[in-house]
Formats: C-alpha cells, structure tokens, sequence
C-alpha cells in the first residue's frame, strides 16, 4: 500500500475518533493534553523519577546473590578447610556461596531515599508546569485561528463594499460625470484590500498549522479543523463580564448608544488615569500573589530543590559516620576455596555484621560538605529570583489585562460610530452627495475598526489566560 494512502486511514480514523469539525475549546484542551509530545515526554520524565525513588527504597532491602567458582592450577596447591584441622592439596578448587545482606545503618541511603522522594516531586510539579504552559499555549492558538478567520471575514466584506464603490463610480464615467482617474483611485483600492486578504489568508493557515502543532496531533488533519465557537466569548467569562461593566460606569464606555462629543472629551481627561491599576484593589492583587504562591507548579518545583540540596548536604555530612550491615551466608567452606567438586559440597550457615568507616580521607569530606551547602545556597537564591520574576508577571498580567480591557471597550465603541458612518456615506453615495473617495475613507475606517476590535478581543482574552497561567490555577 503507497504510504501516503497508509496515512490518510489512519488520519482519517484518528479525525473520526477526536472530532475536529466542532471543536471546542475544551474538546482541544482534552486533546493537547492526551496527545502533545512535550506533556507527554515530561509525564515519562515523572514516571522515571518515581522509578529512582523506589530504587532508592530497593537498595534499603535484603538483597540475596549467589556465587560459584572454580580454580584450576597445574602443581597442586594447599587448601584450607574452615571446619576442619587437615589442609588437604589439589589441582583444583571450588567455591559455593549463597548470601543475603541486609543495610541497617546508612547515611548514603537514608538521605538518598529521602532526595530520591523530594526529586519525584520535583518532577511531578515539572509535569505541572509542562501541563501549565500547554493549556496556555493551546487556548492562545485557538483564539489566534478565530482571531485570522474574523479578520479575513471583515477583509471579504472591506472588499466588497469597495468594489460597490467602484461600481458606483465606474457607472459616473459611463454617464460623463466622473473621470478614468476617479475610476482608476476605487481599482487600486480594491487591488490593495485583494492583496491584504491574501495576506491575512497567510496568517491564518500559519495559526492552524501552529495550532494543530499544539495539539500533537497528525498535520494531516488541519483541513478538517472547525472551531465550535464564532466569536470571542468575553462576556461568558464571569471575572471579565464583571471587570467590564466596572470600566463601563468608571468610564462612561456605552458600544450601543452613540457617544457624544462630550463624552470623548471626558474621555481623553481620564487618560492619566491608566498609569495605575485602578481595576484591581490591593487585596486582589495579593489574593493573585498567593495563589501564585502556593499553586504555581515551577515556582513550587524550585521551592523543592532547595530541599533536596539541603538532603545533599546532609548526605555528605553522613560520610562522617559508619556504615553497618548484615548478612546470612550458606555457602561449602564459607568464603574459602575447598576440594570438594559441585554438587558433593557440605553446606553450612553463618552470619554477621561489617561495620566500615572512613577515619580521614585528607579533607574530602570537608571539601565536599562546603560544596553541597553553596549548592544549597544557590538553590534558594534560585527560588527567589524565580519568585520574583513570578510576581513581576502577575503585576505585568493585571496591567495587560486592565489595558486590554479599556482598549477593547474603546474599540467596540469605535466599531459602532465606524457602522454609522459607512452607512450614512452609502446613503449619501446613491445619491451623490459625496465622492466614492469619502465613502473609500469610511469604509477603510470601518474595516481599521473592526479589525482593531478583533484584535483587542483576542488580545483580552489572551491576557485573562496569560493571568491563569502566572497563578498556576489550571496546573493543578
């Protein structure tokens, strides 16, 4: 079977099974999270730090070895007989132990099961964050392809109120009463919305394509994508639909009356206003402090490091101290070399404890205690440097949402005295009382607006969910 046939069934099966064609955004936040190579390499990195924990508990186990020898010389030689007083000689010599050892006292791996236990949470909250920035990642792109779809939407219909233009025009030149130049000025400007809606054509196959990256799943199947969803649902999320109504009585922002002079002058009064956080009382914006605190997986991930260097520390200051261990041992002549061939051995039991310690080793130990504890010191700088850089996120977070608030109920209030106008130049464009240019202009400045609405809608959204993500409430 030709191999891109082979890849068509199987994308063909794999669409029929994940249901591309009214996808929601938590349909493709179910599956980024089952399919997405980065979250599923971090998952198997947890897997294999759980794997080393209990390693580390293994090794405080009995463990149980068998070992057989045998020895062969060309002179004979003398062996000794543990129970007994001859020394009888032979060419060769045999060896059969079977031992069980048991650790009972290990600073090694006391404290390497206690780092082994604190490393698998590292990695598990590494997965936390993994999944963090995925979900991140995921709903950005999703409204970034809605965000291209609407903009070329809005450029279809630029070109076609400009191509009513042209022919309003190029029926003025039939008549005698408009000039090839005239006519020539609507030509360019339907070439040039043609060339723009190509472009952002180009744009928003690049926001499929790096949506379905996202989601992990064959490329193949980005022709079938279609979004569930038609427009930016702001006012469906209740922290947005709350803050807006907030800025519209602060600000006198109405997108269904038409605004008065007054009311722009008002406006461009308040500017000043925006260089701080009026949005957000004190006691919010601590409350996004600690829960970035206490949830954010990278941050929490970092907080463990400094434990598990502390577990280095106390690792190295455990070479000061013994090691004991025990064992059972039934083996032919314990560990000696007797005459007796395999299979024909007399087997006896024994046991006992070792005890070794290191009584100077020329300052090793100093050496390297010194170095697990600037280790250590280094791991807390490093969790308060990255906790830093966190709450400088969450402030730049509120300032970009409350930003992406005011500009998105500016634009929306643009976009309704933008309609207003392109209609009252239609109307006055049938009856010739302005020139195809005027209403060029206000079909242009529509367009600009509702393009500039889209965007500070994508862009609203894009900010609440960067703010999910600097708190980590969704890595949970």
């Amino acid at each position: 079977m030709d191999k891109t046939v082979f890849l068509l069934i199987v994308a063909a099966r794999l669409f029929g099974e994940l249901g591309l064609r009214d996808l929601s955004l938590a349909e493709a936040e179910r599956i980024a999270l089952e399919y997405n190579k980065n979250l599923l390499i971090a998952r198997e990195g947890t897997e294999q730090a759980e794997e080393r924990k209990l390693q580390a508990v293994s090794r405080w186990l009995p463990s149980i070895g068998y070992r057989a020898e045998f020895h062969d010389i060309d002179k004979k030689e003398i062996f000794f007989d543990v129970f007994s007083t001859q020394f009888p000689s032979s060419h060769r010599g045999y060896s059969s132990i079977l031992q069980l050892n048991q650790p009972i006292f290990s600073t090694d791996l006391l404290f390497g099961l206690k780092a082994k236990n604190l490393e698998a949470e590292v990695y598990s909250y590494a997965q936390a964050d993994t999944k963090n920035e995925l979900l991140r990642a995921v709903r950005d792109r999703y409204y970034a392809v809605m965000l291209y779809e609407k903009a070329l939407s809005i450029e279809r219909e630029n070109i076609d109120y400009l191509a009513y233009a042209l022919e309003q025009e190029q029926g003025k030149l039939d008549a005698g009463s408009a000039t090839p130049f005239e006519v020539n000025q609507s030509k360019v400007s339907v070439a040039n919305a043609i060339s723009t809606y190509y472009a952002t054509l180009q744009r928003l196959k690049n926001a499929r394509n790096a949506f379905i990256l996202t989601l992990g799943i064959d490329p193949l199947l980005e022709p079938e994508i279609r979004l569930q969803e038609r427009s930016m649902p702001i006012e469906a999320i209740p922290e947005l639909a709350a803050k807006l109504g907030s800025l519209n009585e602060q600000y006198h922002y109405r997108s269904d009356t038409f605004p008065t002079t007054a009311d722009f002058l008002d406006r461009i009064d308040r500017l000043e206003r925006a260089r701080s956080l009026t949005l957000f009382t004190p006691d919010e914006v601590q409350r996004y402090l600690d829960l970035a605190l206490s949830l954010r997986p990278d941050l929490l991930a970092r907080k463990l490091q400094v434990d598990v260097a502390q577990q280095n520390v106390n690792t190295k200051i455990g070479t000061y101290f013994p090691k004991i261990s025990g064992y059972v041992r039934y083996s032919y002549n314990d560990v000696e070399l007797g005459t007796r061939p395999f299979f024909r051995e007399p087997y006896d039991w024994s046991a006992g404890i070792v005890l070794s310690w290191n009584l100077f080793d020329s300052m090793l130990r100093e050496h390297e205690v010194r170095e697990a504890r600037s280790v250590r010191s280094a791991s807390q700088i490093s969790y308060e440097k990255e906790w830093q850089r966190i709450e400088v996120e969450i402030y730049n977070g509120l300032y970009q949402l409350e930003e992406a608030m005011l500009t998105y109920l500016s634009a929306t209030q643009a976009v309704y005295v933008a309609e207003q106008a392109r209609e009252q130049a239609g109307d006055k464009l049938r009856f010739g009382r302005i020139a195809p240019l005027e209403y060029r202009d206000s079909v242009n400045q529509l367009a600009q607006s509702r393009n500039q609405q889209n965007q500070a809608s994508f862009d609203l959204l894009a900010a609440y969910y960067e703010l999910r993500y600097a708190t980590g409430v969704d890595a949970k």
